[in-house]
């Protein structure tokens, strides 16, 4: 098999496991061990029917170099399981790939300088991206207003896997040792902040943390990937956050359409409100240029159309559109209402969103090692 056949190969499976999930054989559940990178609760949990005391590995890698996420629902026809100590993928019986299981990121296994395990401070996205998850809560849940998809306080609240709040010194000790380890070797960073009620109180404490990050970093002043807020009240402080050279800041609309927003996330629509969002984007691409910004959805919520209406609207504005799938949290509000997207809306979404790419000369969010549950650079590579 040609490698761009591999390539094409994986990315079938990987559409099929993102609309349908996984079954874990004993087997293959048993190969999660100190070596292997097992989940990293700190903000959801899409694991159905699954004992929280048992490690489930966080990600596959499938042939190729492609990072599929592990979502089990016990009623799928996929199903991992080991033989011989080889992982391999059967559909209704029939073997449609081997796969790997990620290694576990080398600072898990060390403290900070306080004696806080470093999985509690940062995760591994994917294979290579460094992840800091500053504030693991959200101050909508708080006031009953979260987002419908979102499980950040049910997984919090049954797992407290990791620090609720992350503080500077903190990251500052991490992102050294993992620069310092180079194992896995990072080539991204993606800050997020949870949400607060006080849009500006949320971006001061994300720039205050890239301010601490940008220069223990090897990229020449720079910090590659991306940060992930809702915007500020006040426009300046996105200059402020530009000048801590973060490549990719995004303010996820999450889904498209104002009636949508308010209705799948109401803490943010009241709070931060789509019109104020919009134009938040309209400053920041006329300040700091087009395929600058990015902004994610959650595809499957929206329908079809809707979304590549947004899309094409987006990426006209100057902004650079995303979606990962959609996938059932345990304590989401979704969670048992809805199912992810069958994988024909997965296929013509992300087909869709190559063609905009291509037309608008940007490039997808991150890459296919990293990005576990999208397939943006499985499209925009030709192979899906």
């Amino acid at each position: 098999m040609t490698e761009l056949e591999t390539k094409k190969l994986s990315t079938t499976i990987k559409v099929k496991i993102l609309s349908r999930g996984l079954r874990f054989d004993r087997s293959a559940l048993k190969l999660v061990d100190g070596r292997v990178k097992e989940e990293h609760r700190g903000y959801d949990d899409s694991n159905w029917g699954i004992d929280k005391k048992t490690p489930v590995p966080s990600e596959l890698m499938l042939p190729g170099k492609i990072t599929a996420c592990t979502h089990i629902r016990p009623t799928s026809n996929l199903l991992v399981q080991a033989e011989n100590g080889r992982l391999f993928i059967f559909e209704d019986r029939k073997v449609v790939s081997e796969i790997y299981y990620l290694p576990r990121p080398k600072i898990w296994n060390m403290q900070t300088s306080s004696g806080i395990n470093m999985k509690r401070i940062a995760n591994f996205y994917g294979r290579n991206c460094l992840n800091f998850n500053i504030y693991s809560g959200c101050e909508f849940w708080d006031i009953g207003l979260p987002c419908k998809f979102c499980s950040v306080k049910p997984t919090q609240e049954r797992y407290g896997e990791v620090e609720k709040k992350k503080y500077p010194q903190q990251i500052a000790e991490v992102t050294k040792a993992a620069f310092a380890l180079n194992k896995p070797k990072i080539d991204f960073i993606l800050v997020t902040g949870g949400s607060y009620l006080d849009g500006d109180e949320e971006t001061k404490k994300i720039i205050e943390v890239l301010e601490i990050i940008q220069p223990l970093t090897p990229w020449k002043d720079k910090i590659r990937g991306n940060t992930a807020l809702m915007p500020p009240k006040n426009f300046g402080l996105i200059d402020k956050l530009m000048a801590t050279n973060i490549e990719h800041p995004s303010f996820n609309l999450e889904v498209w359409g104002k009636n949508k927003f308010k209705e799948i996330c109401p803490g943010k629509e009241k709070y931060r409100g789509w019109n104020h969002t919009m134009q938040c984007y309209k400053y920041a691409v006329k300040k700091f240029g087009r395929g600058v910004f990015w902004c994610n959805f959650v595809a499957g919520i929206n329908k079809l159309d809707e979304l590549k209406e947004g899309f094409a609207k987006m990426a006209e504005l100057g902004v650079v559109p995303g979606a990962n799938v959609f996938h059932p949290d345990v304590g989401a509000i979704l969670g048992q209402q809805m199912k992810s997207p069958p994988e024909d809306y997965i296929i013509k979404l992300y087909r869709f969103v190559a063609k905009l790419y291509h037309k608008y000369k940007y490039l997808p969010f991150f890459n296919e090692k990293v990005l576990r549950n999208s397939l943006a650079n499985e499209a925009y590579n030709g192979w899906l």
